[in-house]
């Protein structure tokens, strides 16, 4: 049976090193939410928004999303919007995740990552940058996850990273750097505006 692809976008942080509104921030004229969605809607189904509660400023941006999930456990980071948005899954669903502040999404990439998963019998797929380490987002997950990653917040865990490492190996599949830099040369996907700083460079570097 086919299944169905579901974009979800990690926009529940309070972004504090970003001095906040990290989402509603414009990239050349345009939110940097909007830039990953618009990535996300070439490769999948629909495309649904994250968020830690209705009262922060982006949730006015329900109404452009197929559906809000509201973060699982107050103050978990991702993992805790990823759980909410898991747990909404049926089973003939799966996430293909990213953060809010990766504007520079390739779609190629995407596009192979759901290829490795729905090739394969993995419950998470994601890339590994050239330090060896995983780069979680973009990543596609499995509702099969959701118990897992429950008891691992259960225990007050909140690194994705730590999450993917106690995971079943047979079940997960990093994809090393000399294979998905086919797709994505100069590693944009894993670009992230975490400061304003970062924002200004990519408004020079690339859209000048």
């Amino acid at each position: 049976m086919q299944r169905s692809s579901i974009g979800l976008i990690l926009a529940g942080g309070k972004a504090r090193r970003f001095g906040g509104g990290k989402a509603l921030a414009t990239l050349k004229g345009k939110p940097l939410v909007f830039w990953v969605k618009e990535a996300l809607d070439q490769v999948c189904e629909e495309v649904w928004l994250s968020l830690r509660s209705l009262s922060q400023p982006e949730a006015h941006l329900q109404k452009c999303f197929a559906r809000t999930v509201l973060d699982a456990q107050s103050g978990a980071g991702p993992l805790s919007g990823l759980l909410a948005a898991l747990k909404n899954l049926d089973q003939n669903s799966y996430l293909l995740v990213a953060s809010c502040d990766q504007p520079l999404l390739c779609p190629e990439l995407l596009k192979n990552l759901k290829a490795n998963f729905e090739k394969g019998n993995f419950w998470a797929v994601f890339c590994i940058s050239p330090e060896g380490l995983p780069e979680p987002f973009p990543g596609v997950y499995d509702p099969k996850l959701a118990p897992s990653l429950e008891r691992f917040l259960s225990y007050g865990q909140k690194s994705v990273r730590k999450w993917l490492q106690s995971l079943p190996t047979e079940k997960i599949l990093g994809l090393p750097w000399k294979l998905w830099y086919v797709w994505d040369q100069k590693g944009m996907s894993f670009a992230n505006v975490n400061y304003r700083e970062d924002l200004e460079k990519l408004k020079r570097h690339f859209f000048l």
